[in-house]
């Protein structure tokens, strides 16, 4: 799309392409480690956003579960937590009695896992 942008000739933009693929610069395994990667550490997405965002793009599943492999299991726990209190910052006292439950809702949706959510709450008592 980027060649068709700078008006590259389609021959020569199917050699560039090419080329790119040998060297090894387009390759699904480098993009899903680097997207996982990404996502985790830039945007704090979970699992299961990650996963589902790299199948959208016609990822094998074998390249999505290494990719996953690559976060740390002490750095994900730790992003929950993170996440949690940062919401909760954001919570107004009052008229909100279903606080966990937004919580919960929240950071589901950032595509971490139900039992890893639970977890972290029940450690931080709230």
């Amino acid at each position: 799309m980027k060649l068709k942008e700078w008006k590259v000739p389609s021959g020569k933009a199917k050699n560039l392409i090419q080329q790119l693929i040998t060297e090894g610069f387009v390759n699904d395994e480098r993009f899903s480690r680097a997207f996982a990667r990404g996502k985790f550490l830039n945007n704090h997405w979970g699992r299961a956003r990650i996963s589902f965002e790299l199948k959208s793009r016609g990822i094998p599943e074998k390249l999505i579960r290494q990719a996953l492999g690559e976060i740390n299991e002490e750095q994900y726990a730790n992003a929950i937590k993170n996440l949690i209190l940062k919401k909760r910052k954001d919570i107004k006292e009052g008229k909100n009695f279903n606080i966990r439950e937004k919580l919960i809702n929240f950071v589901l949706g950032k595509g971490y896992e139900f039992d890893l959510i639970i977890s972290a709450l029940n450690e931080m008592k709230i």
